[in-house]
C-alpha cells in the first residue's frame, strides 16, 4: 500500500550540500548561458543577485549560497535557477532562486523528516524545516519562503520598476 504522506522535493546542490524543496513550488529550472544571464542590479539587497527574464516577465534572483552564507560562485562558476512561485506577505510571487545544479525528485514520507538538532544559540535553523538522512548522506528541507526576505522583495520590486521602465524607454527610442 503506497503511503499517503508522501510528498516530492526537488533536491539541488549548494557548495556540496544537499537541499529539498517541495516540487509544488517550482515553475521551471533555467540553465545560465548567454540568452539567460542575471543582470546586477544597483543597490540591490546583499542576497539578489540581480534580475532575469522568465516568459516576458522580470523577476528577481535570489543567490541561495549567499543566504546561507557559503562561498559565493566564482566569475565563471556555473549555476542553475530554480524558477518558484511563492507565497510571500499573503502575495503570490514569482522569484528565481540560484543553485549548484539540480539533482533529482525524490519522494519523502512526512515520517522520515527529522526536527533540525539544535546547535546553539549562533545557529539560525529558521529556513530548514528538517533533515533526511538519505543514501548515506543528509537532505536539508527547506522552508523556501522563510529563506526568502520579504523586506528585499519589496526593495526588488521597487528596482523591476524602474529597469522596466528603463527597457520600455530604450525600446521607444529605437
Amino acid at each position: 500500500m503506497k503511503d499517503k504522506q508522501l510528498k516530492s522535493y526537488l533536491t539541488f546542490r549548494l557548495k556540496g550540500e544537499l537541499f529539498a524543496i517541495g516540487v509544488d513550488k517550482v515553475l521551471e529550472i533555467i540553465e545560465t548561458s548567454e540568452d539567460h544571464s542575471v543582470t546586477n542590479l544597483p543597490k540591490a539587497p546583499d542576497a539578489v543577485e540581480g534580475v532575469v527574464n522568465f516568459r516576458g516577465n522580470v523577476i528577481p534572483v535570489i543567490n541561495m549560497r549567499q543566504k546561507f552564507d557559503l562561498a559565493n560562485y566564482e566569475e565563471q562558476e556555473r549555476f542553475v535557477i530554480m524558477v518558484l512561485n511563492l507565497t510571500l506577505s499573503d502575495e503570490d510571487q514569482i522569484i528565481g532562486a540560484m543553485s549548484d545544479k539540480v539533482v533529482d525528485v525524490i519522494e519523502i514520507a512526512e515520517t522520515e523528516i527529522q526536527p533540525v538538532p539544535e546547535v546553539g544559540k549562533g545557529y539560525n535553523s529558521d529556513y530548514v524545516s528538517g533533515v533526511v538522512y538519505r543514501h548515506e548522506e543528509f537532505v536539508m528541507v527547506l522552508d523556501v519562503e522563510a529563506a526568502i526576505d520579504t523586506d528585499e522583495i519589496i526593495q526588488l520590486k521597487q528596482e523591476e520598476e524602474v529597469v522596466e521602465t528603463e527597457e520600455d524607454k530604450a525600446s521607444e527610442a529605437e
